[in-house]
């Protein structure tokens, strides 16, 4: 056996990750403007800079890569808040909550197209939030009560403190998205911190 068929397995593994992630990217981009609905999987495919062939071999139809990209993001943020609460512990509460906001703006900055799709998604189905914001919203709720335990936060009123945390995250998120590069991402996070701690109140 050659050297380069001892390779080829590894090579073709590594094409096969990146043109995945290629789709995934032109996916989102296509997602967020045209809709889910009216994205159309020769677009993708074109973006991408594959064979619209090839983007059916790694899925089945235009719902299944939407699936696909969704729960992948979702993996990507879970990944990150989590390595970052793990982290963070022992910190004092103000720098978790700071740090934990930084990597909630940076992935979606990252993938802002991503969490235009998010929103929409959430605005048209309140009862029914993405899984990538019922996500976030779970660890929320771990870092909160990482407050309570350290005294930053009152205990009296536990059960507002993650909806009222996770109401000004995804405020921010929303601001952001429509007034893109007005803030940068360490302001947002200081503002979400000063808010949530100390209020707006002069």
């Amino acid at each position: 056996m050659n050297s380069d068929s001892r390779h080829e397995p590894r090579l073709r593994e590594r094409l096969r990750a990146e043109t995945a992630r290629a789709i995934a990217a032109a996916a989102e981009q296509v997602f967020a403007e045209r809709g889910v609905r009216d994205a159309r999987m020769e677009e993708i495919a074109a973006r991408a800079g594959v064979a619209v062939g090839t983007l059916y071999n790694h899925y089945a139809d235009r719902s299944a890569l939407f699936a696909g990209l969704v729960e992948s993001r979702r993996q990507e943020l879970a990944r990150k808040l989590d390595g970052r609460l793990a982290g963070a512990e022992g910190e004092p509460f103000l720098s978790q909550l700071r740090s934990f906001a930084a990597t909630v703006f940076e992935h979606f900055e990252t993938h802002r197209a991503f969490l235009s799709i998010m929103l929409e998604s959430d605005s048209a189905h309140a009862a029914s939030p993405s899984q990538a914001m019922v996500e976030l919203r779970r660890r929320v709720d771990a870092l909160v009560a990482r407050g309570i335990d350290q005294g930053a936060l009152r205990e009296q009123g536990r059960e507002l403190w993650p909806a009222m945390l996770f109401g000004v995250i995804r405020g921010v998120l929303v601001h952001d998205l429509r007034n893109p590069g007005k803030l940068q991402l360490d302001e947002r996070a200081r503002a979400v911190s000063g808010f949530f701690l100390h209020g707006a109140g002069a």
